[in-house]
């Protein structure tokens, strides 16, 4: 494809815009609808007719790629109505088997049937089969016009590849270059002769076209002088009073401001420039393709330069979207406008050698300087990519806002460079088209990115002016929307790159009809469906979930724990219910998956034997309840509060705030502690020890006033206080009593040993402390020995037969 081709549509539409009418007008009369009718009753015969010269073209391979290319346009429609046919008749098909089936089965052959029952049966039986032959003949058509079509694809790649690597004479030779300046000459003389043969044959209008060319000069002066210079240095000063912060309103609408204006004014200029065209076209055409060309040159010098001044903005950098320093910036606009240089050189030469013959020299001489254009473009392009990773070098927020870094321009700089010279190698070898094949496509899918860059940043400004203090979201939206944008942009980058508008017509076909998955088709509509009905389950659920947790179930007497169990039960019953209904409202049919999921489910229930424990233990948790939320308990060794009953796990909270995450069938299948299962009530053993002589029943009481003064210990059962033991150092008490709340153990053991120091102390009642009576034998030898009083080995150690010391 080449960038010509681009442009072509654009201007054949306003060639073709004059007869328009007339076309409506005629397919509008009613032997028009008529020859409709008669088609659509004849339509078999017309699909037969056009595989038959299909299958004719394909075996002969002597038709032109352009001629395999309408045979497959009529291949395509032929087979979206035959498609259409057999999907209107399988209606008629489903509506007659469901009256047979109500009849139920046919009886055997002893058996008789009622004869109006059969007779029924029978009518029934023959329109089922005239039914079936046109759905099944649109079926074979159908079939047959989509084999058809995969071969003239494959014959087409394959003409396409072979003129891709054609070798033709190189653009460095001297006769060349002498070919091209003849028949450059002979081209010229060509349309001089024809505009002189044209007035010569209306000299009344030869007058008109000399008033009609002034004008058209005219225009384009007025194009260059008005929206080029005026309107292009209005919009600088423009630029240069835009004063608002980034990111608020006022600076998204000067912004938007400037960038609109600019884009209408290169409209403005684009559309003078067609005016320009067709005035000074008129009589003449031998310049068509030409004329389109120029038409696409004006388009893309637009485009390049309103994409290099919102990219880039030279003037005033508040407006900048590519943060890049001034000089760089210019740098980089200029070369936006060198791209449109090459892309315009390679334009015209494509019109021109679609107007004129020109021989093979010539052709490549001419596209060969369209190439060198390219590469020199390229090679400034890798030079600002060199530039680029130097400055992020330097300035490390240079790329903040990029997921690229510096080694990524280099690495596309030197690429850059490597495609630049082997397109002047292939073209100087005589490879022209594959020199062309990588210099255009390159260009235009920057062009492509800096749009969709664009598109990106103008949607974002206004969500992050308003999302100004959610930052993890807007970063969420804002990779949500490039992959979007990446997508709408995939066909355009394919097309630039070669693509044929029926190959992707034919891929935007698959798509449409989805792709066979074990039976189960998955088509856009589908997943749109199976999408959207989901996401509004899932939306319900946790609706009704937040409406239950805050406005019904705090009117009830229900404690926390079976809250949180209602909530999570209904949380699983909604996304159940909402796959089920998305799966029916998408009309998928998983019966034929069922031998598939057997099949997995064995290895799968091996390999997920934990989790599917675990799962099931969590919904034997949610409906038991031995624990719930709050609770206080012991397991696995650890202690702690159940913060969260999950589907897998449960976490628990240990008092040193350290989370615990433990499996659900640990919690089903091991011994848990539960301290608050029932109530929140505690029995705390506090052990006292007295010294001996102390006067035991004073201590008694002491004991119990202090139980029963604080607030945490229950009255009852009332507080008690055993004497267990005589111990080695004092008289072992224990003051047994039930808290209120046996969380706070901590907090009121502190509180009652604090009061039982002071009132067992102003008591005179002694609390003692361990204490030990440590006799030393052989004193005397060991402080000689110590001392350095004996001599030699021997009086360095005790005798053997001496006694040991002990404590």
């Amino acid at each position: 494809m080449t960038v010509f081709s681009l442009f072509l549509p654009v201007w054949r539409l306003f060639r073709w815009a004059a007869i328009l009418p007339v076309i409506l007008c005629v397919l509008a009369h009613p032997a028009a609808a008529q020859a409709q009718k008669a088609d659509r009753l004849d339509a078999t015969a017309g699909w037969s007719d056009t595989a038959r010269r299909a299958e004719e073209a394909l075996q002969s391979g002597l038709a032109s790629s352009e001629a395999f290319e309408v045979l497959r346009s009529e291949l395509a429609q032929q087979r979206a109505d035959a498609d259409a046919a057999a999907e209107a008749g399988g209606l008629a098909i489903r509506l007659l088997k469901a009256q047979i089936e109500t009849l139920g089965p046919s009886p055997g052959k002893d058996q008789p049937e009622p004869e109006k029952a059969a007779q029924r049966r029978k009518a029934l039986s023959d329109a089922l089969d005239a039914a079936e032959a046109p759905v099944a003949a649109a079926r074979l058509a159908s079939a047959r016009a989509n084999v058809l079509i995969e071969e003239i694809d494959r014959l087409i790649r394959t003409r396409s590849a072979e003129d891709l690597m054609a070798r033709k004479p190189s653009p460095l030779l001297p006769s060349s270059w002498k070919t091209t300046a003849t028949e450059l000459g002979k081209f010229a003389t060509r349309l001089s002769e024809e505009t002189a043969r044209y007035a010569a044959l209306n000299p009344d209008e030869a007058e008109i076209y000399d008033n009609r060319l002034i004008i058209a000069l005219g225009i384009l002066l007025g194009a260059l002088l008005l929206p080029v210079g005026v309107g292009h240095y209005g919009l600088i000063q423009l630029e240069r009073r835009v004063t608002a912060p980034p990111n608020t309103l006022r600076f998204i609408l000067q912004a938007g401001g400037v960038h609109i204006m600019r884009l209408v004014v290169s409209l403005v200029a684009v559309a003078l420039v067609i005016a320009a065209v067709l005035l000074a076209e008129w009589g003449i055409t031998s310049t068509a393709n030409l004329s389109g060309a120029i038409l696409g040159v004006t388009v893309i010098f637009v485009v390049a330069s309103w994409i290099g001044n919102v990219l880039f903005t030279p003037n005033q950098p508040a407006l900048r979207l590519v943060g890049l320093s001034d000089g760089l910036a210019r740098t980089c606009y200029w070369l936006s406008i060198a791209f449109a240089t090459a892309l315009g050189m390679d334009a015209l030469v494509d019109g021109a050698t679609e107007d004129y013959p020109f021989s093979a020299p010539a052709t490549s001489v001419l596209q060969g300087i369209s190439i060198l254009i390219g590469c020199i473009v390229l090679s400034g392009l890798a030079r600002v990519l060199f530039a680029v990773a130097r400055e992020a070098k330097v300035d490390k927020d240079a790329l903040e806002d990029t997921p690229f870094g510096p080694g990524f321009f280099v690495f596309s700089g030197y690429a850059i460079q490597a495609l630049a010279a082997l397109s002047i190698v292939a073209a100087s070898l005589g490879y022209v088209p594959l020199a062309r094949a990588g210099l255009a496509p390159t260009m235009l899918s920057l062009t492509i990115f800096g749009l969709a860059f664009i598109l990106h940043h103008g949607v974002m400004m206004p969500v992050r002016a308003a999302m100004a203090d959610r930052q993890s979201s807007v970063e969420l939206v804002s990779m949500l929307l490039g992959i979007l944008i990446l997508v709408v942009s995939l066909p355009l980058l394919a097309m630039a790159w070669g693509a044929r508008e029926a190959e992707l017509g034919e891929i935007w076909r698959l798509i449409q009809n989805g792709i066979d998955f074990g039976g189960v088709r998955l088509s856009p509509r589908v997943l749109i469906v199976l999408g959207g009905t989901l996401a509004v389950g899932v939306f319900l659920t946790r609706w009704v979930q937040r409406v239950t947790d805050r406005v019904i179930l705090p009117k009830t007497q229900i404690d926390s724990g079976a809250r949180n169990a209602i909530k999570t039960g209904l949380g699983y019953v909604g996304f159940i219910l909402s796959t089920v209904l998305a799966i029916s409202a998408a009309g998928l049919d998983l019966s034929n998956l069922a031998i598939i999921a057997g099949a997995l489910s064995v290895g799968v229930g091996f390999g997920m034997q934990t989790i599917v424990s675990n799962f099931v233990s969590g919904i034997i948790l949610l409906i038991e309840r031995p624990i719930k939320e709050g609770d206080w308990i012991e397991v696995s060794g650890f202690s702690g509060t159940v913060r969260k009953i999950a589907v897998r796990s449960t976490r628990i909270e240990t008092f040193d705030r350290h989370d615990v995450i433990i499996p659900n069938a640990d919690l089903i299948a091991g011994t848990v502690k539960n301290m608050t299962l029932s109530s929140q009530i505690g029995r705390m053993i506090l052990p006292i020890g007295i010294a001996y002589g102390s006067d035991v029943e004073r201590a008694t009481t002491i004991m119990l006033e202090v139980a029963n003064d604080h607030s945490g210990v229950l009255s009852y059962p009332q507080p008690q206080v055993f004497f267990r033991n005589f111990g080695n150092n004092a008289l072992d008490f224990e003051l047994r009593c039930f808290l209120r709340d046996v969380g706070t153990e901590i907090s009121v053991r502190s509180d009652l040993l604090y009061a039982l120091n002071a009132a067992l102390a102003a008591a005179g009642i002694e609390i003692p402390f361990a204490q030990s009576d440590v006799t030393i034998r052989n004193l005397d030898q060991i402080l000689a020995q110590v001392s350095g009083k004996g001599q030699g080995k021997e009086q360095e150690t005790l005798p053997a037969d001496s006694p040991q010391p002990a404590a």
